[in-house]
């Protein structure tokens, strides 16, 4: 068990949809001792990815790859919801929990060539795939996935293709 463990987290049932235990890792963010620990762990159990890029989700990826990006002293750039990056964007439908989805990256942004993808919280993995899928298309090697939870109930339905490191399964 680690420290990461024993930190609260808030669950919010039929949450976007009827059926979906959503977890709110807001919880982490506004305590400054959680948000302290988790970045701590999450750069230190990444440490040996090698990276020198960042791919965030949308949207609570973003402030967790932007402080991940800040101690590993990388860039970052975000893989966001279709319609939402101005400029030349590539895209990508997929599979999540809960529906399809779309995600969209601006190539000129992805600055390095080993990238690390880091989103909130794992499930089905569709949404790494998605982005591993993208980079992968723009010749970038995917390095690994890091994420603050694992849902443990979607461990033996996923098939991912490249290493994850997460802080704690619920």
């Amino acid at each position: 068990m680690s420290d990461f463990d024993s930190v609260p987290l808030e669950f919010f049932q039929d949450y976007p949809e009827p059926g979906v235990n959503f977890i709110d890792v807001g919880c982490i963010f506004d305590t400054p001792e959680y948000w302290r620990l988790a970045i701590d762990t999450l750069h230190a159990r990444t440490e040996e990815m090698h990276f020198d890029f960042i791919l965030s989700m949308d949207a609570r990826g973003f402030m967790i790859a932007g402080a991940l990006a800040y101690e590993h002293k990388v860039g970052f750039a975000m893989a966001r919801k279709a319609g939402k990056l101005p400029g030349k964007a590539i895209s990508i439908d997929y599979q999540r929990e809960y529906g399809k989805a779309t995600i969209e990256i601006q190539p000129e942004r992805i600055k390095g060539q080993r990238v690390l993808i880091v989103d909130d919280v794992l499930a089905t993995g569709g949404t790494i795939e998605a982005a591993a899928s993208l980079l992968r298309q723009l010749g970038k090697e995917v390095v690994g996935a890091a994420a603050l939870f694992d849902i443990a109930f979607f461990r033996d339905k996923r098939v991912l293709t490249m290493p994850v490191v997460t802080l704690r399964d619920v």
